[in-house]
């Protein structure tokens, strides 16, 4: 019995060492499996946090107890579209360049005046001198009867003189900055060269460092500052402003990241504390529809133009009629990009194309027209009297140099631009009836183009009782258009009567997380203004108007163009209308099949002072450069 007990009882303890075993096997194999896994999760977190958001956590540099730093991300660059054959490439216009901004601690400066005189020398003048206004300034003076080789010496002194004055005058300023012994930190210089960089620190003067700036980058000049706008100062901020860096700021900006973690008394990292990351976004990129060799010459073109007449201003837009795609947009007085703050007039950054309203003088003459054709109240046959002027009320008007034409037809009216002859087809239609046309052709409102600070023009005059606003407007006068108005309603008539949306912007790229995002701008369609009819119509009579002798000037070879001049007076301050004239040209080719439209305005040419003789030779040079890139086969 005893043994029995004593055998049961051994057999129990074996069965419970046994047991035993079993679940301390199980546990190491438990903790084992654990580890393995804990491990596991560690090289992964520490490769996330060390490797995938490095750049993250090495910017938890300062901050004491509550630390919040922002991650700024890359502003958006800015692209055209290069075709060489079947291959498309993105040409950057507008892109990112990183400098350095040279700054001092003239606290601890030893030698202000030796540090000034060695960075002179490295650094020269702060700005580039206008040697041509310094020229006039110090040898104005010097009489042109002087015997050469003395005047030369004269000049030779007076130069050397004023570079000396220059020299002291940079040196001293850099002194009295560097001679600040209380001051912690004063920037010297920025936009500096890696290259300027290593000259400077060569040196090894104390007190000099060394800071990262992003600035913008312009690959290339005089393609029109107007479209990009620039990314300048709003106090302490830096933002987009005017033209696309204006219109897409928030997209261009991209989206700050943000560090949030709470910090021990000794500066280090709480486990414990609330901590948030909030990823970076960079800004989006963007595709333009602009051409670049087409914007070029265009550019080209014009400022051409303006040095041959000897005019104030202009602009120049051209837009494929199908899309409202603008393939160049051009204006004069335009602005360097990289010194957009010197400019010595603010208006100088609005963009006469979208901005600049005015009276478009003969080249409405068309809206008129193709609403009463498109009314049904005149064909291009239909015929009237001229006297030479019209009576509305107490008002009279009259056509240009008090000219009769005798009995006309609608197309001799575009093609001699007759004033009485678009009043005739205005009250044809009645002004009720033309004023709707007015507004649907998209006069009176912005067209939505993405540039900021787009002007709507004026036809508030139109909604006065007296139909002598009306008759007035019909060629052109007492109302207010844009250029980039103006240049979708004529493109609509080159559209079989189908108004487009004028646009400017083609893809938007978005990156995030590698992965990119594709936002595609389509045209638009705003509306049918006049049926294909009425379009086809009034496109082959301003044919005719290029081919007399109105609008020769615009005639390009083996191509038949549509288009109308227009010379209008431009409105006093005072009241009424000063002796200067808009000159303007707008047009599309081939009469066929439209590839383009291009609207020309020159404003207060001193040499020339028609629209046939200023602008329309201004349009048939580009007319000629965009056949001949598109290879647009001739249509006469």
């Amino acid at each position: 019995m005893n043994s029995y007990v004593r055998r049961g009882g051994i057999n129990q303890s074996r069965a419970k060492a046994s047991s035993r075993g079993f679940s301390e096997q199980g546990r190491v194999k438990i903790l084992a499996l654990f580890f393995v896994i804990f491990s596991l999760v560690v090289v992964g977190r520490l490769f996330d946090l060390q490797i995938l958001r490095g750049h993250f956590y090495s910017a938890l540099a300062f901050g004491q107890h509550e630390l919040y730093q922002k991650l700024f991300p890359e502003r958006g660059s800015i692209y055209v579209v290069e075709e060489s054959g079947t291959n498309q490439t993105l040409f950057p216009l507008v892109a990112n360049q990183d400098l350095n901004m040279l700054y001092a601690v003239p606290a601890l400066v030893e030698k202000p005046a030796e540090l000034a005189e060695a960075l002179y020398k490295i650094l020269g003048l702060p700005f580039e001198p206008d040697l041509e206004e310094v020229e006039k300034e110090i040898f104005a003076d010097i009489s042109p009867d002087l015997e050469f080789q003395m005047a030369f010496e004269i000049k030779e002194a007076r130069m050397e003189e004023w570079w000396e004055t220059q020299e002291e005058e940079e040196i001293k300023r850099l002194t009295t900055i560097l001679s600040k012994k209380n001051d912690p930190y004063e920037p010297i210089r920025h936009r500096l060269s890696d290259e300027t960089v290593r000259e400077i620190e060569a040196l090894e003067y104390e007190g000099l460092g060394f800071s990262k700036e992003t600035w913008r980058y312009y690959p290339e000049k005089g393609v029109g500052g107007h479209i990009f706008g620039f990314w300048g100062f709003d106090n302490s901020t830096r933002r987009g402003k005017y033209g696309l860096e204006g219109r897409f700021e928030v997209e261009l900006a991209g989206r700050p990241g943000e560090i949030s973690s709470e910090r021990d008394v000794w500066g280090n990292l709480i486990s414990a504390g609330v901590k948030s990351i909030k990823e970076k976004v960079d800004g989006s990129d963007l595709v333009l529809t602009i051409n670049r060799a087409i914007q070029y010459k265009t550019c080209q073109a014009l400022y051409s133009a303006i040095e041959r007449f000897e005019a104030e201003s202009g602009s120049v837009i051209v837009m494929e009629p199908k899309t409202g795609a603008i393939l160049a947009m051009c204006g004069f007085p335009d602005y360097d990009l990289d010194e957009y703050n010197k400019v010595e007039n603010i208006d100088v950054y609005n963009n006469p194309a979208i901005f600049n309203a005015y009276e478009p003088g003969s080249i409405f003459k068309p809206i008129t027209i193709a609403a009463a054709l498109d009314a049904g109240k005149i064909t291009p046959q239909t015929t009237y009297e001229d006297y030479g002027s019209v009576t509305i009320g107490k008002d009279t008007i009259r056509n240009y140099e008090q000219k009769v034409h005798g009995v006309s037809t609608m197309t001799d009216v575009l093609e001699k631009s007759i004033n009485t002859g678009t009043v005739w087809a205005m009250k044809r239609v009645t002004s009720k009836v033309f004023i709707k046309y007015v507004k649907d052709f998209g006069f009176g409102q912005k067209t939505g183009i993405e540039l900021d600070m787009e002007a709507g023009g004026d036809i508030t005059n139109l909604n006065r009782r007296s139909e002598i606003y009306a008759a007035t407007a019909s060629y052109g006068h007492g109302i207010t258009v844009t250029p980039i108005q103006m240049t979708a309603a004529v493109s609509a008539i080159a559209n079989g009567g189908k108004l487009m949306k004028p646009y400017i912007v083609s893809q938007k790229i978005t990156e995030i997380k590698n992965e990119k995002k594709v936002e595609t701008y389509d045209p638009q369609v705003v509306r049918q203004v006049i049926s294909s009819e009425s379009a086809r119509t009034l496109s082959a009579m301003m044919v005719n108007v290029v081919e007399s002798s109105h609008g020769s000037a615009a005639k390009v070879p083996g191509y038949r163009v549509a288009g109308k001049t227009g010379t209008a007076l431009v409105a006093s301050e005072t009241g009424g209308y000063s002796g200067d004239v808009i000159t303007s040209f707008v047009g599309f080719a081939p009469f066929a099949n439209p590839r383009f439209t291009i609207l020309v305005r020159i404003d207060k040419p001193q040499k020339g002072k028609l629209g046939a003789t200023v602008a329309a030779p201004v349009f048939n040079e580009i007319a000629k450069f965009v056949l001949q890139y598109y290879n647009v086969p001739t249509d006469e």
